[in-house]
């Protein structure tokens, strides 16, 4: 179908990793088969290895006739979302390449936005996330291939800003855009300390890619992106404020992941001595995995 008003002249391969993603996958390729987009577009769908049902489920839904020369399905053992982005990128066939996850709802005028960004040679890279890219992200082919894609190095957490990076170090142009979608993620609250402890260590592990992705980008945006202040600390304000609630526009004071989970909530003057006491031990910890992966990675940062 065909946009109204907003005309980009070029196409678009739609890649969507999955794993485990029954619960949302449906609704997201529903969607995306629904767009009213001025040129073509294909959809690649990447199974990484899922056990929930996922990959029989792609395969049926592909030979509805609604998805016949628009949609394909690649299947893979699981190795994480910077392999299975990676391959539907090689498996794309269009100019410009879009990442969308698998728990996302598109309006229907979301990828004519999407491709709209790239209205100058200059730009590389097209978000309607935030900076520097996430889900619904959108790059040029041809420089994802300078590149080598995504670095796998990452695995998860820090991949898109990274490649962001490497685009923009081409000397390449970040457009962030307004493309309407609906984010269908309802990560599940851990139950039991236990099940605590475990997605904190999660969250703590994940925190080592922050050295990573300094190692390969010591630049201006890289530090200001990741609120570095005197060359290799982290500002624990910042840290503090991610682990509690405060990073968020008019956010207020709770114990909680950026995903969405609430732990403890700030009903009193108990709660929120508990909320500052254990926000300022996760800035510790967080430090100290940074730490960890300094000596990981050969890069100092905490």
């Amino acid at each position: 179908m065909r946009a109204k008003g907003i005309k980009s002249g070029k196409n678009a391969s739609i890649v969507v990793a999955a794993y485990n993603s029954m619960h949302t996958i449906k609704k997201t390729l529903d969607a995306l088969l629904a767009q009213e987009f001025s040129g073509d577009f294909e959809i690649i769908a990447v199974n990484d290895g899922s056990t929930d049902g996922t990959g029989e489920f792609l395969d049926s839904y592909a030979k509805q006739e609604k998805t016949k020369g628009i949609l394909s399905i690649i299947h893979q053992p699981n190795s994480g979302v910077c392999r299975a982005r990676n391959a539907g990128i090689r498996g794309a066939k269009y100019e410009i390449v879009v990442n969308m996850d698998h728990d996302c709802i598109a309006e229907k005028s979301w990828l004519e936005k999407m491709v709209a960004g790239f209205d100058s040679v200059g730009i590389g890279v097209v978000s309607a996330y935030d900076y520097y890219g996430g889900t619904s992200t959108a790059f040029r082919r041809e420089l994802l291939e300078k590149v080598g894609g995504y670095d796998e190095e990452y695995r998860y957490y820090r991949e898109d800003t990274d490649l962001s990076f490497k685009i923009m170090d081409l000397g390449y142009r970040f457009r962030l855009v307004k493309a309407g979608y609906i984010h269908d993620h309802k990560e599940a609250k851990p139950k039991g300390f236990f099940g605590f402890a475990g997605h904190v260590l999660q969250r703590l592990c994940y925190h080592q890619n922050d050295v990573l992705l300094y190692k390969k980008h010591h630049t201006k945006v890289c530090e200001d992106f990741l609120h570095i202040k005197s060359g290799f600390i982290v500002d624990p304000v910042q840290d503090f404020r991610a682990a509690t609630g405060l990073w968020k526009n008019g956010g207020k004071m709770e114990l909680s992941s950026p995903r969405g989970i609430t732990f403890l909530e700030n009903k009193g003057p108990l709660h929120a001595a508990a909320i500052i006491i254990i926000g300022t031990g996760y800035v510790i910890a967080v430090k100290a995995s940074r730490l960890i992966g300094s000596i990981r990675f050969g890069k100092l940062l905490i």
